[in-house]
C-alpha cells in the first residue's frame, strides 16, 4: 500500500497514532529547550542587573565616603584656625564619615552576595578587607586629629600646621583618597569583566538556542514530511480504490502491508471489495436468470395479448352482428305492439300487456342502441375528421334532433346563443353525437312537459355548451364515476331504466379528442348541468368555415 523505501524502517513499522505521538514529543521537546533557554537567559539578565544595582550602590558608598572624608577635613581645620565653638559641627562630619564607612561595608556585602553565583572566596574577602584598611587608615587620621586638639587645648601651637598638613591632610588626600580611587577603579573593572562574562554567556545561550532550535526545526520538517507522506500517500490509494470501486472495478485491490491502521484499513477495504464482487456475481446471475424469464413470460403475455385481442375483436363482432340482428325484431315487435295499441282492444288485460311489451321492446331497442355505439367505438378506434367549424351550428343541429327526441314526452329544448360563429376544430359529427349523448340523459331524467334549457357563450377562449335540465338529478355520491364506462349509479334515483351506462363514457372520449372537458353537476333541488368547454380557434382569414 505504501512505498516503504521512502521513509525510515522505524517510521514505517509504527503505528499512525504512534507517528503523530513521537511528531508531538519533538515538537514538545522544541518548545521545552526554546523555553529552558529563553529562562535562563532572563535568569543571566536578572543576575546582571542585580550585578550593576549593587556596583552602582558601592559606588555611591564610596562617592559619598570620599566627600564626607573632605568635609571631615575642613571641619578639623576650622576647629583648629576658629577654635572649639565649632567642634560640634567637626563631631558631625566625624559621625557622617563613620556612617559612611557602615553604609560602604553594607553596599560591600550586598555586592558580594550579588556576585555569589560568579566570584571565588578571595575575591569576596578582598573586598571586606578594603573596608576595614580604609577604616584602619581614618582611625588613624582620627587619632592624628585628636593629638592635634590636645596640643592646641594645652597652648602648645608649635606643630600644628605641620602635623596637620602631615598627619591628616595629606594622609587624606594620598591614602585615603587613594585607596577610594583605586576601589572605584577596581569596581569598573570588575564590572566591565563581568559585562564580558555575561556578554559571552549571552552569545553562547544564543548559539545554543539557534543550533538547537534549527536542529529540532529540520528534524520536526524532516519528519513531518515523512508523517505527511506515510498518511497521505495511503490516503490517495484509499481514494483512487473507492473511485474505482464506485466505478464498477470490483477487482481492484490495494497492497496491503504492514501492521498500522492504514493496513487494516486496507486489509478491511479488499474484504468488502471481494464480497461486493461475489454478490455482483450473484446479481449477474439472478439477472439472466431473470432476464430469461421475463423473456419467457413477455412471449407468453404476447401470445396472450393476440388470443385477447382475437376475442375482443370477435366479442366486439358479435355485439355488432347481435344488435344489428336484435334490432330488425324489436322494431318489429314494437311497431305490431303500437298498431294493436291504436285498435283500443277492449279487454283490459290484453292492453296492459301490449303497453309492457312497448315498454320493453324501447328498452330493450335502446340497449342495443349502446351495445352498437360501444361496438364501433371499440372497432374503429372512434376515427375524427379534424377540421374548423362553426361550433353555433353542430349546437343548433344537436338541439334540432334533441328537439324531436323529446317530443314524445312533450319536453322542450330552449336554445340561448350568447355567440354566434364561434370557429373551433374538431369533428362535427362526433361532436353532435356527444351533444346527443348529453340530450338523450336530459330526456330521459326529465319529467314529460318540463323544458330543457341549453346555453352557448365565448369565455376567456373558451366556447362553453350548458345543458340544464329539471329532472331526478344525481347523488353526489354518484358524481364521480358517472363518467366510467357501464357505471349507471343507484336505481332509486332514476324515473325511468338507465341503460348500459356507456353514453357519457362516449361522450367524454369524444370532447377530450377535441382538447376540451366535460363535467355533470347536481342543482338544487333537483335536475343536473352537463357543461362542456372546448378551445377556440383564432379567427384569420384562413379560419373562415365557408371557405
Amino acid at each position: 500500500m505504501r512505498d516503504d523505501s521512502r521513509s525510515p524502517a522505524g517510521i514505517t513499522r509504527m503505528t499512525v497514532r504512534g507517528r503523530i505521538l513521537l511528531f508531538q514529543i519533538l515538537i514538545l521537546a522544541l518548545v521545552g529547550l526554546i523555553s529552558g533557554l529563553a529562562l535562563a537567559t532572563l535568569h543571566l539578565t536578572e543576575e546582571f542587573v542585580r550585578r550593576v544595582d549593587s556596583v552602582h550602590g558601592r559606588f555611591e558608598a564610596l562617592a559619598e565616603l570620599n566627600g564626607q572624608a573632605n568635609n571631615y577635613t575642613e571641619q578639623l581645620a576650622e576647629v583648629l584656625l576658629l577654635g572649639p565653638e565649632q567642634m560640634p559641627d567637626f563631631e558631625a562630619a566625624r559621625r557622617d564619615l563613620y556612617s559612611g564607612f557602615h553604609k560602604l561595608e553594607g553596599a560591600t556585602r550586598e555586592e558580594l552576595g550579588a556576585l555569589a553565583y560568579w566570584s571565588d572566596r578571595s575575591q569576596e574577602e578582598g573586598e571586606l578587607e578594603f573596608v576595614s584598611r580604609i577604616k584602619a587608615v581614618f582611625e588613624a587620621i582620627d587619632r592624628a586629629a585628636q593629638r592635634l586638639f590636645g596640643q592646641r587645648s594645652r597652648g602648645d601651637p608649635t606643630g600644628i600646621v605641620e602635623s596637620f598638613r602631615n598627619d591628616v591632610e595629606h594622609r587624606l588626600e594620598s591614602d585615603f583618597e587613594g585607596m577610594i580611587e583605586a576601589a572605584l577603579h577596581d569596581e569598573r573593572s570588575e564590572v566591565g569583566a563581568e559585562l564580558g562574562r555575561v556578554r559571552g554567556a549571552q552569545w553562547h545561550l544564543l548559539l545554543m538556542t539557534s543550533g538547537s532550535s534549527t536542529l529540532l526545526m529540520l528534524g520536526s520538517l524532516g519528519f513531518g514530511l515523512v508523517l505527511r507522506r506515510s498518511i497521505a500517500a495511503p490516503v490517495r490509494e484509499l481514494n483512487e480504490s473507492a473511485k474505482a470501486i464506485a466505478a464498477g472495478k470490483l477487482h481492484h485491490r490495494i497492497p496491503a502491508t504492514g501492521r498500522d491502521e492504514f493496513a487494516s484499513l486496507s486489509r478491511s477495504f479488499n474484504s468488502m471489495a471481494e464480497a461486493l464482487e461475489i454478490e455482483r456475481a450473484a446479481l449477474i446471475s439472478v439477472q439472466d436468470r431473470l432476464e430469461a424469464e421475463v423473456q419467457l413470460r413477455t412471449r407468453e403475455l404476447r401470445e396472450a395479448n393476440r388470443r385477447l385481442r382475437a376475442l375482443n375483436s370477435r366479442r366486439t363482432q358479435f355485439f355488432a352482428e347481435a344488435s344489428h340482428e336484435l334490432r330488425t325484431p324489436l322494431t318489429i315487435l314494437r311497431g305490431e305492439a303500437d298498431v294493436a295499441l291504436r285498435g283500443q282492444p277492449r279487454v283490459r288485460p290484453y292492453r296492459e300487456a301490449l303497453s309492457r311489451i312497448r315498454n320493453y321492446a324501447e328498452d330493450m331497442a335502446r340497449n342495443l342502441e349502446d351495445l352498437l355505439a360501444v361496438a364501433r367505438s371499440e372497432a374503429e378506434d372512434m376515427s375524427f375528421s379534424s377540421q374548423i367549424i362553426d361550433g353555433g351550428e353542430v349546437v343548433r343541429a344537436a338541439v334540432q334532433e334533441a328537439s324531436v327526441l323529446a317530443a314524445p314526452k312533450q319536453i322542450s329544448v330552449d336554445l340561448s346563443l350568447n355567440a354566434d360563429h364561434s370557429l373551433i376544430r374538431g369533428d362535427a359529427q362526433r361532436l353532435k353525437q356527444a351533444l346527443l349523448i348529453g340530450f338523450d340523459n336530459a330526456i330521459k331524467y326529465s319529467k314529460p312537459h318540463q323544458t330543457i334549457m341549453v346555453e352557448m357563450a365565448e369565455r376567456d377562449g373558451v366556447l362553453e355548451i350548458v345543458i340544464r335540465d329539471n329532472g331526478s338529478g344525481i347523488g353526489a355520491n354518484d358524481l364521480p364515476f358517472v363518467f366510467d364506462r357501464y357505471y349507471r349509479g343507484r336505481a332509486d334515483e332514476r324515473s325511468v331504466a338507465d341503460g348500459l351506462g356507456v353514453g357519457l363514457a362516449i361522450a367524454k372520449k369524444i370532447i377530450d379528442r377535441h382538447d376540451g372537458t366535460i363535467d355533470l353537476e347536481g342543482i338544487e333541488p333537483s335536475g343536473t348541468l352537463l357543461r362542456i368547454k372546448l378551445p377556440l380557434v383564432q379567427r384569420t382569414d384562413d379560419t373562415n368555415p365557408d371557405r
